[in-house]
């Protein structure tokens, strides 16, 4: 789908975009959300949500792309660092 607008319905879809990303790398998280703020587009996750992180990006900068292009190049740099955080007992990210 392409990202066409910030919308709810866009930023749903992208953030189901992200989630299969990750699941097509073996990546899993207990809760994931996406939110939009200020044109400012947050990627949070976690598997405790005293412990989340989140990806932010500009959301204008994707108007017009796909979804699933988004994700990949949003997510694919730091899919290593990612997958740590999802296996690791204390959630340090970073």
């Amino acid at each position: 789908m392409k990202f066409t607008s910030i919308s709810p319905e866009n930023i749903d879809e992208l953030c189901i975009a992200f989630e299969s990303c990750l699941t097509r790398h073996d990546i899993t998280f207990k809760y994931v959300d996406m939110r939009e703020e200020n044109g400012i587009i947050s990627f949070i996750f976690c598997n405790d949500p005293e412990e989340a992180r989140s990806v932010e990006l500009e959301s204008s900068r994707f108007i017009g792309l796909e979804t699933d292009y988004i994700a990949k190049e949003i997510l694919e740099p730091i899919l290593p660092r990612l997958k740590e955080f999802a296996k690791n007992k204390n959630h340090r990210f970073g």
